[in-house]
């Protein structure tokens, strides 16, 4: 563009000196005319004539006409010599922009077909940049978001953006999450998008991490760290979830509540230690016995509970009895040499129709001493 300029100079200074001259030349051929032409043929009297004078006339109103045009000429070329200067700043801001920053940007138009990108986006996707233009960016996106990557309706006026996260194809088989943005630009030739993806690998790392532990704390807050069963806090707000569920679809609900027999007495005869062995055994044994839509809890001490969603009575005896034979058979050593066994007794009460979640597991709980008072290692349901 500057070499234009200059050449327009050129040309133009050349112009302006022949236009002079030639004007100069006419006005002494003209006089020469008058001169040989005239009766009076003295210089003087043909110099400062009539006709002279209107010579004169029209040579001073073409040159100053001729400044003027030279002058505007001379405007025009600073002019665009300045926006040359400002065009080559913006190239270079837009080069360090576009160029050089981390994240991937491409420049696409309607119809996905890639314009323009820069080595971040390239190496975002693993493949040359060169290679990347006049691709269409449907290659790179995972068959679930292809629908908000093409819908340039998001973005309908020039100037508004559009941000929402995606997945994008790195690599065959691979995938990364990225945040996108698009805007839509003035592009060669026409209207185009600019979409800059941002990498949020990292952070959907650390949600994921937070993720777990939070889960991981939840946890912790609603398991038992002896039994490793849930906790008695747990099971009230777990009992009227399902007790809700039951109410609401008219399902069947049946809980357990069991009590170690003379767990006392064998507490106090081989230590806190060997009792907690105990609490411990129960509950690997506990969980081994039940559903994955089951859930067993320590309810307090020795005492556990179950929760048996759609179960019937006497669906939940068989589940209780096998409880009670699989703890009865486990052996115990509290003492070298010496093997103990124990056993729990059961009470099983189904959920009645509108029954409130007190008189529900104060009903249970009357069963289980209830089989205690029989004679223990029993399971005692209602009739």
């Amino acid at each position: 563009m500057q070499e234009k300029v200059n050449k327009l100079k050129s040309i133009f200074g050349s112009t302006l000196l022949v236009g002079i001259g030639c004007v100069f030349l006419y006005g002494i051929i003209d006089a020469a005319i008058t001169i040989t032409s005239s009766a009076d043929s003295s210089f003087v009297n043909v110099f400062f004539s009539s006709q002279a004078r209107d010579f004169w006339l029209r040579w001073i109103v073409c040159l100053c006409l001729f400044l003027i045009f030279s002058s505007h000429v001379r405007y025009v070329a600073k002019k665009q010599s300045e926006s040359e200067e400002a065009l080559r700043q913006r190239e270079e801001r837009y080069l360090v922009l576009f160029a050089g920053t981390p994240d991937g940007m491409i420049v696409h138009n309607a119809t996905g077909l890639i314009l323009e990108a820069n080595e971040s986006m390239a190496k975002m996707v693993k493949i040359p940049r060169n290679e990347l233009i006049g691709r269409n960016m449907e290659e790179f996106i995972t068959s679930n978001n292809a629908a908000n990557i093409d819908d340039n309706s998001l973005i309908p006026f020039a100037g508004k953006l559009s941000l929402f996260e995606t997945k994008y194809l790195s690599a065959p088989g691979k995938t990364i999450p990225v945040d996108v943005s698009k805007h839509r630009i003035k592009w060669i030739g026409g209207d185009a998008i600019l979409s800059i993806f941002h990498d949020i690998t990292d952070r959907k790392q650390a949600e994921e991490a937070l993720r777990d532990s939070e889960r991981k704390f939840r946890e912790l807050s609603i398991i038992d760290d002896l039994s490793n069963l849930y906790n008695s806090r747990h099971f009230y707000l777990q009992l009227k979830t399902e007790l809700d569920r039951s109410n609401r679809y008219e399902q069947p609900l049946t809980i357990l509540l069991f009590d170690i027999d003379n767990f006392k007495e064998y507490n106090d005869t081989y230590g806190h230690i060997e009792g907690n062995e105990v609490i411990t055994r129960i509950g690997h044994i506990v969980k081994r016995c039940l559903r994955e839509t089951d859930s067993a809890y320590r309810y307090g001490g020795e005492e556990f509970t179950v929760i048996l969603p759609m179960t019937t009575s006497s669906d939940a005896v068989v589940t209780a009895e096998r409880i009670r034979t699989e703890f009865k058979k486990e052996n115990f050593s509290p003492v070298a040499g010496e093997s103990a066994h124990l056993t729990v007794s059961i009470g099983v009460a189904q959920h009645k129709p509108q029954e409130d979640m007190k008189a529900f597991v104060q009903r249970v709980d009357r069963l289980m001493y209830q089989g205690k008072k029989s004679g223990k290692d029993v399971v005692c349901c209602e009739s």
